[in-house]
């Protein structure tokens, strides 16, 4: 799971955003204990998600809570999450605007279940998809090589937004092939409601932009 630290003596004042990080913390024994992952490498980073690959790789996916550069950080884990390496900026994923400054979003991430893949990675992520201004236009975007690039995506709501979260149906039940997205947006505003919208991996690649 993902986490956030904040070292001590610091608060979510804009001086101290850059010293506060994310980590993750995990379980090798189906949840009764968890132990905490080493700093994600980038500074100044917060509200992460991440995502298991089919090899056991972790890909860690992260908003950039700081005004600036307007892509989300990403790195990955060898060893099932203990540390990060290839930490880097994601030039292909904006970080969702936020008040006019590019102050980053909290984002949703999810991997199809492989029975619908034929074995093959596919993840999903979901922002706002706007540069720097004003959340809106939430979008879902797919990547077909581990997160490497993100050749697809296709927008589910125009107006404003804001957070967001993906999950997946459960093969062998009634959600089987389906993709759920929540996010916080409405005609009044983005956080004047909560929407969820339904749909399949054809629907998302058939049209996308």
């Amino acid at each position: 799971m993902p986490a956030r630290v904040y070292p001590p003596g610091t608060d979510n004042s804009v001086p101290w955003r850059g010293y506060i990080y994310n980590s993750a913390i995990y379980s090798d024994d189906h949840g009764r204990t968890w132990k905490t992952s080493d700093p994600f490498p980038i500074l100044g980073t917060g509200e992460g998600t991440l995502a298991e690959l089919a090899d056991g790789t972790i890909y860690y996916n992260s908003r950039k809570h700081m005004p600036g550069t307007d892509r989300r950080r990403i790195a990955w884990s060898s060893d099932g999450g203990a540390s990060w390496r290839n930490a880097s900026i994601d030039d292909n994923l904006y970080d969702g605007g936020g008040f006019g400054r590019g102050y980053g979003n909290a984002a949703g991430l999810v991997r199809l279940p492989l029975e619908w893949t034929e074995g093959k990675n596919v993840l999903l992520f979901s922002n706002t998809d706007t540069q720097g201004g004003e959340r809106e236009k939430m979008t879902v975007w797919a990547s077909f090589d581990q997160g490497k690039s993100w050749p697809v995506k296709r927008l589910v709501y125009e107006g404003p937004a804001a957070y967001s979260s993906l999950a997946v149906g459960r093969p062998g039940t009634p959600s089987d092939g389906l993709i759920f997205l929540q996010f916080e947006g409405g005609p009044e505003g983005m956080y004047s409601a909560i929407q969820l919208a339904r749909f399949n991996l054809a629907w998302l690649t058939e049209s996308s932009e």
